[in-house]
């Protein structure tokens, strides 16, 4: 069993990317078991806060990642210390390793047509192990459709690529269709992947520097990265309730009555 560190209600896998990769591949992959994996950055984190029907889903996943070096610095704001970011790319990155060493069926879905036929192409010459089970652009109005296409290939991983909140709500309602698979929400993924966007050099990313990079490059993404403030004191306002929950009890329900 992994261990795990509760933020906000949701309940991040706490270790590193080596250990979550073997404990996934021994007690998921190698015994044909799928899995849902949700990587939480502080906007998604926020996102859920706010949207019950959204938290439901993304507390259903069987693995949250904490994939925001924002989500794992909070953590430590309130004793719940998370030891590392799992980046979501990452996580693609190596599954892709072991789906060829194994030849494992993989199903690619989201982004443009050209990003997405970019995606294939680099599998096809990079990793020859990968049983390319099918795949389709993002912007399918019938997801449905889709979901059922997945079903039929049977394939082992399911890489979406919707972004938030599409992506996690995805697999949420369609993973009874591909149960033996491990699917996972890997945002924009593919893009990085194809080359049209590039990630962040690597001082970024081992400075935890990785959002800037990104912000640096994109700067319309600042009303975004808004989100990422709005998290922390979202979670530390909670702390605080919680904190007062426990030592006056008595004054916290009193006053609730007062409030209604």
């Amino acid at each position: 069993m992994l261990q795990t560190e509760t933020v906000h209600h949701l309940a991040y896998v706490n270790g590193d990317l080596p250990g979550f990769l073997n404990h996934l591949e021994e007690s998921f992959i190698d015994r044909n078991e799928g899995a849902f994996i949700a990587t939480v950055n502080p906007e998604i984190g926020y996102a859920a806060a706010k949207d019950k029907d959204y938290y439901q889903t993304v507390s259903s996943a069987d693995f949250i990642l904490p994939d925001g070096i924002g989500i794992v610095l909070t953590s430590r704001l309130i004793n719940s210390r998370l030891k590392s970011r799992i980046a979501g790319y990452d996580v693609f990155i190596n599954l892709l390793s072991l789906a060829d060493r194994k030849k494992k069926r993989v199903f690619l879905y989201g982004a443009k047509q050209e990003v997405i036929q970019a995606v294939t192409d680099r599998l096809s010459t990079e990793y020859p192990g990968i049983e390319l089970a099918g795949y389709s652009h993002g912007y399918v109005k019938d997801k449905g459709k889709v979901a059922k296409q997945i079903a039929a290939a049977k394939p082992d991983m399911v890489f979406v690529a919707l972004g938030y909140p599409h992506q996690e709500k995805f697999i949420y309602e369609h993973k009874h269709l591909f149960p033996q698979a491990i699917a996972i929400g890997i945002g924009g993924s593919f893009d990085v992947f194809s080359g049209k966007v590039k990630r962040a050099p690597k001082m970024f990313i081992k400075l935890n520097l990785e959002w800037m990079y990104r912000l640096l490059t994109n700067p319309t993404r600042w009303k975004r990265m808004l989100n990422i403030p709005k998290y922390v004191l979202s979670v530390l306002k909670e702390e605080r309730v919680q904190k007062q929950r426990h030592y006056y009890p008595e004054q916290i329900k009193e006053q609730s009555k007062i409030d209604l």
